[in-house]
């Protein structure tokens, strides 16, 4: 892909100018009303008509014509390599819009598969976090159990469970009465 776009010339711009009026709606009816009209006028315009016996004869002549086809065959073939030039470059333009889309596609399938990775590794997080939460649970009723067992049994030898402080890890001794 081309970093630096090129600088329009003089040429490129006549070249966008006339491949533009060319194309243009009306440009093309008006030249397509001449032409009729053209035809229509030597068609039904009668045989001294049609046959050019009412023109001098210098402008029927080939030695006047040819300069004149001559003339109109270098235009038209001029305006042709216009065209193309704006055609080209309007080729070039559409190439490297395509390959910044393409660019923008790869950066596209980069970021689905990061997302895909991502919700992968939260995914297995929250199979880890599950778990941790089960354990905890079954942790949480296996205590209430022996605490339970606990209480059954000091309520059973009538002894008295006190209050721990806490961070003291045994009772506080109590004077003997």
């Amino acid at each position: 892909m081309k970093d630096a776009v090129k600088t329009r010339t003089a040429f490129d711009r006549f070249a966008d100018w006339v491949s533009e009026a060319m194309g243009r709606p009306l440009n093309i009816a008006f030249w397509f009303v001449l032409i009729l009209v053209w035809t229509l006028i030597f068609a039904l315009g009668g045989p001294k008509l049609s046959s050019g016996s009412w023109l001098p004869s210098w402008f029927t002549s080939q030695g006047y014509n040819f300069p004149l086809n001559l003339i109109t065959t270098v235009a038209e073939l001029f305006i042709g390599f216009l065209v193309a030039t704006a055609a080209n470059r309007a080729q070039n333009a559409l190439t490297e819009l395509l390959d910044k889309i393409d660019i923008q596609e790869q950066q596209i399938e980069a970021t689905e598969a990061n997302i895909v990775r991502l919700i992968e590794e939260n995914t297995e997080i929250i199979s880890d976090i599950h778990a941790l939460t089960t354990q905890v649970a079954k942790d949480t009723a296996l205590i209430i159990e022996v605490h339970r067992h606990v209480s059954a049994l000091t309520a059973h030898f009538g002894l008295d469970p006190g209050d721990f402080p806490p961070g003291e890890s045994e009772p506080p001794v109590h004077p003997a009465t």
